[in-house]
């Protein structure tokens, strides 16, 4: 019982010093976010947004029925049906270690990615493409890509996860990880459900969200 409260109250702890570490990658993420949109919006404005269009007719126009299959098995790897069990398989190996700040801030890595995303689609509320009539398009809004920003950043961290316990080089591991989230980012463009600069965007507010759980993790520890 006492191991039990002593690990609890560990975990509240190592909860409570990640919270600066939130902060600011949330600070970080917006004001990059929105330093983007003002960019996107007052100073490229005219070839932009035409540009945009132009990147998903192109996209669609190479499209085929063997394509769909495997770009909609890449965008799935970023949706909770994946993420989820995966964490709850990554935190359980990790607490059956006795590694449970590892399987935290996992969790707070997913969860947060999703946190983070929905508060910045609520706030900049851009609507998603509508080139063409397509029955998967969602009805949130546009920007930045929460597939594209959730790829790069829990997949990344499972890099760091899998390069620490398997001993394997960390280049390999988050070149493995840079890659699926590349792949996830693009699929979302090819299905027209993204403008291009929401995947950019996604993939630069994954990244500071991923390091702010990188210094979090080597200072909580």
């Amino acid at each position: 019982m006492a191991d039990a409260n002593f690990r609890f109250y560990w975990l509240v702890e190592s909860l409570i010093d990640f919270i600066p570490y939130f902060i600011g990658g949330l600070l970080a993420s917006s004001a990059v976010l929105t330093s983007s949109v003002f960019l996107a919006r007052r100073l490229l404005s005219e070839w932009l947004l035409p540009t945009e269009k132009a990147i998903l007719l192109w996209m669609k126009e190479r499209a085929n029925p063997t394509l769909d299959f495997w770009v909609t098995a890449i965008t799935f790897l970023a949706q909770g049906q994946v993420a989820i069990p995966l964490v709850i398989l990554s935190g359980s190996l990790l607490a059956a270690h006795g590694k449970y700040e590892l399987a935290l801030i996992l969790a707070i890595n997913l969860s947060g990615s999703w946190l983070l995303n929905g508060i910045f689609k609520s706030g900049f509320q851009r609507k998603r493409p509508d080139l063409w009539a397509s029955p998967n398009r969602p009805i949130d809004y546009s920007y930045p890509s929460g597939h594209s920003m959730g790829a790069i950043s829990f997949y990344g961290l499972l890099a760091v996860y899998v390069s620490y316990f398997l001993n394997i080089s960390i280049f390999f591991t988050e070149a493995i990880a840079l890659l699926l989230a590349i792949l996830v980012g693009l699929s979302r463009i090819y299905l027209g459900v993204h403008w291009p600069t929401d995947v950019l965007s996604g993939w630069l507010a994954g990244t500071i969200w991923l390091i702010a759980c990188v210094y979090g993790l080597a200072n909580v520890l």
